[in-house]
């Protein structure tokens, strides 16, 4: 990737911020000690704080927490300082190929031993455990869980006579009611550099969760006929007027659904706490799993885990171990989701908002199957060179447009997969 005078500076400007980072990393007192964190968004501070602060009343390890707000800087950051004398206590980072690339690189302290023990006390659910692992060992521990769902406006849905659609048919048809009274039926945004996969993994994930695995596992080509027909709905869909433009800012997701300029949204359940902030109450809004696209296709949900990893260099790797365990208790979680509004990773807590419980509570009663995010589903090299070719799409969908994409994200998997496989 080319990098300008700006991101060579930012990234400049995050490695110090590391180096001090790892420099404060030092005793606070005789008997507490400070783990420094360091993160890509300020927006899940409040929550980890919020458990950090029960963590602290468990193992006296206090947070001293920093931010580097642009995630492509803090990507390249992190994978140059874990190998550095700069590296951090903890740091966030996701679960799944991402996860693995830094594991397999040393760079990540195995704490096997941590997950077991939460595990036995019966704070986490064993089944996920390959979401956090690399070679059969632990490196990471998740301090949320989110299900993609589509959040949409109910006091639209209630003026138009619209019911939540089981069916893709009354999916569609409620948009279509929507957009013929001028309001934009969906929120949709390349703004961000990441978030043009979205309807692309909804969109192939309901019209078939086995081609979305196989795809996103190597498995399956992009240019195989059953992608191109996802695209050529993605399509149809815009050409329906569908969407908002692709340069409306991610920034103004939560005040365009609150205000009824568009009437739904697709997003994880980390979003929640931004509608909550938008002034939105169960009763202004409501989520549901987006349907399937035909009638026999299993239900499924797509989902991320938001993980905190500590660095195997870093300078309390013993501390950092035993605050990663105390991460995903009940009391620390539920802390944390007063803060964030959003879902928990540890079994018996429950999302306090009643918008996302009733979603946990389909999800569970409708078995449906349960699908990695496409960030973390695939190498990231490929998907970030995917998401660009995603976006180009998106900001001039068109027939001729579907195949070069789809052309171009199946030369780079051919590529990235077998550079991912080699370093193996």
């Amino acid at each position: 990737m080319r990098r300008t005078p700006v991101m060579v500076g930012a990234m400049a400007a995050a490695a110090m911020m590391l180096a001090a980072c790892s420099q404060g990393s030092q005793t606070a007192s005789s008997d507490e000690s400070t783990l420094d964190y360091i993160g890509d968004e300020a927006a899940v501070l409040p929550q980890l704080e919020a458990a950090a602060a029960v963590t602290e009343e468990a193992t006296g390890l206090q947070f001293a927490p920093r931010t580097v707000q642009s995630t492509e800087n803090y990507q390249q950051v992190i994978r140059s300082s874990l190998t550095s004398a700069s590296t951090p206590d903890l740091l966030k980072w996701w679960n799944g190929y991402r996860l693995q690339e830094l594991a397999r690189s040393d760079g990540l302290l195995d704490i096997t031993a941590q997950w077991d023990e939460a595990v036995a006390n019966g704070w986490l659910d064993d089944s996920t455990r390959d979401a956090f692992s690399y070679d059969g060992s632990v490196y990471a521990m998740p301090f949320d869980a989110n299900y993609w769902v589509v959040y949409y406006n109910k006091q639209i849905y209630a003026d138009l006579g619209l019911e939540v659609p089981t069916t893709w048919e009354q999916f569609t048809a409620n948009a279509d009611a929507i957009a013929e009274e001028d309001i934009t039926p969906f929120f949709a945004t390349i703004d961000g550099g990441w978030t043009s996969f979205i309807w692309f993994e909804e969109l192939l994930s309901k019209t078939d969760p086995q081609l979305y695995i196989d795809l996103t596992s190597g498995d399956a080509e992009y240019t195989d006929p059953e992608v191109r027909e996802v695209m050529e709905l993605w399509l149809e869909m815009y050409e329906s007027d569908y969407f908002t433009p692709a340069d409306t800012p991610w920034a103004d997701e939560p005040s365009m659904l609150a205000s009824g300029n568009v009437a739904m949204t697709v997003a994880g359940a980390w979003r929640n706490g931004s509608f909550v902030e938008a002034g939105l109450t169960e009763d202004d809004y409501g989520a549901f799993v987006m349907p399937v696209i035909e009638d026999g296709t299993p239900p499924s949900v797509i989902s991320e885990s938001g993980i905190i990893a500590a660095a195997s260099g870093g300078d309390q790797t013993e501390d950092a171990a035993d605050w990663l365990l105390n991460l995903v208790s009940p009391d620390a979680q539920s802390a944390a989701l007063e803060e964030s509004q959003g879902m928990s990773p540890t079994v018996e807590v429950t999302p306090p908002n009643p918008v996302l419980d009733t979603v946990s509570a389909d999800v569970a009663e409708n078995e449906y199957q349960v699908l990695t995010r496409y960030w973390e589903a695939s190498p990231p090299a490929l998907v970030e060179g995917n998401v660009q070719d995603l976006a180009a799409f998106m900001a001039d969908p068109s027939e001729g447009a579907i195949d070069s994409t789809l052309s171009a994200m199946a030369d780079r998997s051919e590529t990235e997969w077998a550079n991912w496989n080699d370093g193996e």
